[in-house]
């Protein structure tokens, strides 16, 4: 591993403990027993030092994601696997490194949710081929696509999920659920025109 790969990964460490706000070059440096002069011979900045590992993350996450979705098989087993990869992934992941990066970092908060705009259409994609295959209910492909980001959006944002005491995993998996099963209990208890 370069010089370069190993502070991205420190670094990553530390904010995982203190947040990306809370974490410091000076702490990173005396924990891997570097200069500061060091990691500002590979970085400008704390804020690029962020940038980098928030790409890194985008790039494992993007790479595994399509290598979940492009494996063969019927659209609810390609959606299952999606959503149990990302939900190990949020698992671990502190809600305070996503609240840091939209309250002192918007430009990189953007970026997360353009990226997370994306893997939603691509999700969305799924479901509408999906429904054409008779897996899924028939449904408007714009209306989809907006309301599941639009959802993800509004619960799995670090406001809402410290607001509430729920961790990323948790509302992630519940808004998938909820989208994908709906609200109706499986007894049927509800009956149309009741």
């Amino acid at each position: 591993m370069d010089t370069r790969e190993k502070i991205i990964l420190c670094f990553w460490e530390l904010a995982e403990e203190r947040g990306f706000y809370g974490a410091t070059v000076d702490e990173l440096a005396a924990r891997n027993n570097m200069s500061k002069r060091t990691i500002y011979r590979h970085f400008k900045s704390k804020e690029e030092l962020i940038e980098a590992v928030m790409q890194k993350i985008m790039r494992e996450i993007e790479g595994r994601v399509m290598e979940i979705l492009d494996v063969p098989g019927n659209p609810i087993e390609r959606i299952t696997r999606f959503v149990k990869f990302l939900s190990e992934k949020l698992r671990a992941f502190n809600p305070r490194i996503m609240g840091d990066l939209q309250r002192h970092y918007p430009e990189l908060w953007e970026r997360v949710e353009q990226f997370r705009g994306e893997k939603i259409k691509y999700l969305a994609q799924i479901m509408i081929e999906g429904s054409k295959e008779g897996y899924f209910k028939e449904v408007n492909p714009t209306i989809v696509t907006a309301s599941l980001l639009a959802t993800v959006r509004a619960v799995v944002n670090p406001a809402f999920i410290l607001e509430n005491n729920l961790t990323p995993e948790e509302a992630f998996k519940t808004v998938m659920h909820t989208f994908l099963y709906g609200i109706v209990a499986d007894n049927g208890k509800m009956q149309s025109g009741q």
